[in-house]
């Protein structure tokens, strides 16, 4: 305990940086959940059919993601230093990879969805649906791409309003794009999955339309052109250092992921199974709003006292952090319990159309996800937010990908499609990586090795 900080100031500072994003989190989550209860609305086989499209594309929002993640270790340190010169390079290095990235895949998804999707499942009925839902909505997530960096850089710095705000209020847009497109209201023909699929496309332009507005009237943080279409060797070679681990943490952890719903996908009863799934998904994306801001803000705080030359405030901000997250992760885990035991499953599950057997098997996932939140929590905040931000970003690999790849993904598979067990058992052992991540993520924690001042002087190169 002597690492938890005791000055008011700092959790003010938290609590600045944590609140937007929970807020966004909150929003945005509850407003997919929205999203997920009107696609719903059109059965279960279309549930299942954009779930099972959306899991080529959560590879590529991770991919972007990674870089977005590699880019904060280094800009949350230089911004510590106050040198926007190498926040620039940074920044321009990592939106240039991600925009061509996100395109190419795009590129694929739009061309070849039918090849594509037939990877992720065998079910006839579910493959034409997240085609058609796929070859729309794959443009959107080009945008995303470039919005993303610059929100995150923009993060990196201290300001978590941004994102805040292009986030909400395109997702409300989404929102009321997806009732007029799907059901066919305001005299809008009625276009079901593809409605869904163009109401994605056109937020996230709005939400590019807020960032670039922003990013050229004001002056807090320039953009520098020139610096950022010439990083530089150095910087590069940093950029590389630090994000390509980051990269491949969380492309291979999510195409792992991805595999679980696959998993689900050629059992028995893939459609109710999915379904149930999907709607734990939701839940689970509401509920991490909880502890996604203050494992966020980690990052920020840990990386600008370590760029600025003060490991130890830098330590004492981690160990703060990881105690408030994993704190909020067991109030949220205790609220989800009760709610799973009491309102969900007979008043949540009906809303999205369920069937009685996706009602049965969601109920015990969401008992299953309340015991996991806290270990969630407290994984997020270590991996993502302290180690990250302190620049051990190999150790967040090794965590990540050999508690997925080693333990929960052979033993989920093996119990679904060996064994012939339940879905709800799957599920569970599923959850078996945030107990392993949990045991050694501490104890790499406690070793202080991830204590890493990452920054250079590159003077005016």
């Amino acid at each position: 305990m002597n690492y938890i900080s005791r000055d008011k100031q700092f959790y003010r500072k938290l609590l600045g940086l944590a609140a937007p994003m929970i807020l966004q989190n909150l929003i945005n989550n509850s407003l997919l959940a929205l999203d997920t209860f009107m696609v719903g609305a059109l059965g279960e086989e279309t549930l299942g059919g954009v779930t099972l499209a959306n899991t080529v594309f959560f590879v590529v929002m991770l991919l972007n993601a990674g870089l977005q993640s590699g880019g904060m270790v280094l800009i949350s340190q230089y911004w510590g230093k106050r040198d926007e010169n190498a926040i620039n390079r940074v920044f321009g290095i990592g939106a240039g990879i991600a925009l061509a990235v996100s395109a190419l895949i795009s590129a694929a998804i739009t061309l070849f969805p039918l090849q594509i999707y037939s990877l992720t499942t065998n079910n006839p009925d579910l493959l034409p649906i997240a085609a058609r839902y796929a070859r729309i909505v794959a443009v959107s997530y080009v945008l995303n791409s470039i919005t993303m960096m610059y929100i995150a850089a923009q993060r990196s710095m201290g300001n978590t309003r941004l994102g805040m705000r292009a986030l909400v209020i395109s997702m409300m847009v989404n929102t009321f794009l997806n009732w007029v497109m799907i059901f066919g209201k305001l005299g809008f023909p009625a276009m079901g999955v593809e409605g869904a699929a163009l109401a994605t496309v056109i937020s996230r332009a709005i939400e590019l339309a807020i960032v670039v507005r922003y990013a050229l009237r004001k002056s807090s943080f320039r953009l520098d052109f020139r610096a950022m279409t010439r990083p530089g060797i150095l910087i590069f070679k940093d950029f590389l250092k630090y994000a390509v681990p980051v990269v491949v943490n969380e492309t291979v952890w999510a195409f792992g992921f991805s595999l679980y719903a696959v998993i689900i996908g050629h059992m028995p009863g893939a459609v109710s199974g999915v379904a149930a799934y999907t709607i734990t998904l939701t839940v689970e994306r509401v509920l991490s709003a909880a502890y996604f801001g203050a494992g966020s803000a980690a990052a920020i705080l840990v990386g600008a006292p370590l760029g600025a030359g003060d490991p130890e405030a830098a330590r004492t901000a981690g160990t703060t952090v990881l105690l408030v997250t994993f704190l909020l992760g067991v109030a949220a885990g205790a609220v989800m319990l009760i709610l799973s035991l009491t309102a969900l499953e007979p008043v949540l599950f009906p809303l999205f159309g369920a069937s009685g057997e996706t009602r049965r098997v969601g109920g015990r996932m969401l008992i299953f996800l309340s015991i996991a939140t806290p270990f969630k929590a407290f994984n997020f905040c270590n991996i993502v937010g302290v180690l990250r931000g302190g620049g051990d970003v190999r150790a967040g690999v090794y965590l990540d990908l050999s508690a997925m790849y080693v333990v929960a993904l052979p033993a989920s598979a093996l119990a679904g499609l060996v064994f012939g067990a339940p879905v709800m058992v799957v599920y569970a052992l599923m959850n078996l990586e945030e107990v392993v991540k949990l045991f050694f993520g501490y104890w790499r924690f406690s070793q202080r090795k991830w204590l890493r001042d990452v920054t250079r002087d590159l003077g005016a190169a």
